[in-house]
């Protein structure tokens, strides 16, 4: 039996195959490369498992840390388009008063 990878990447795995081996939409399988070998194996998830873990103490600071940085990074960006001389041009819409 031969299958296609699509252009996305996925593959499809016929519906008798699936069947037998009891997996269905939604079922989680692990993926094990050995070679040229791909080993595809039904595993079960616990979809509260996560809830049950300790919270990340540091995620509140470290989604502020990370949207900082962002913000220097489109700053410089920023600065660095307009000392080239790189300035987007000014659409209608982007005047204030084109909405009103």
């Amino acid at each position: 039996m031969r299958i296609r990878i699509s252009q996305d990447g996925s593959l499809r795995i016929p519906e008798d195959v699936a069947t037998s081996l009891g997996w269905r939409s939604g079922s989680y399988l692990e993926v094990e490369v050995e070679g040229e070998v791909v080993k595809l194996h039904r595993i079960e998830v616990d979809p509260f498992a996560a809830a049950l873990e300790k919270p990340d103490e540091s995620a509140f600071e470290k989604i502020l840390e990370k949207q900082r940085k962002s913000r220097e990074d489109a700053f410089r960006s920023f600065d660095d388009r307009v000392k080239r001389g790189d300035v987007p041009e000014v659409r209608p819409e982007d005047k204030p008063d084109y909405w009103r």
